[in-house]
């Protein structure tokens, strides 16, 4: 018998769009070892992947995830 798994569906999001912000960041990245220099705007989008990943990371270090979700945009649920 397999003990069901309750997953928060904010964290699975919210770690997806870190994935999606650190492939930004490498793309960037690699364009400045290239000799590329961002404009602003790319600047301005490089820090807001940067922030994002920083206040995630804040965010699963204070238990963020361990609290209901204050707002009920999400529901956990789960896997059989």
């Amino acid at each position: 018998m397999t003990i069901p798994k309750v997953i928060d569906k904010r964290e699975i999001w919210l770690d997806g769009l870190s994935l999606q912000a650190a492939d930004v960041l490498k793309k960037f990245q690699k364009r400045q070892v290239n000799g590329i220099t961002p404009t602003n705007t790319e600047t301005n989008i490089i820090d807001l992947c940067g922030g994002y990943l920083y206040l995630l990371e804040l965010a699963k270090e204070h238990g963020l995830f361990e609290s209901d979700d204050p707002f009920n945009l999400f529901e956990k649920e789960t896997l059989h």
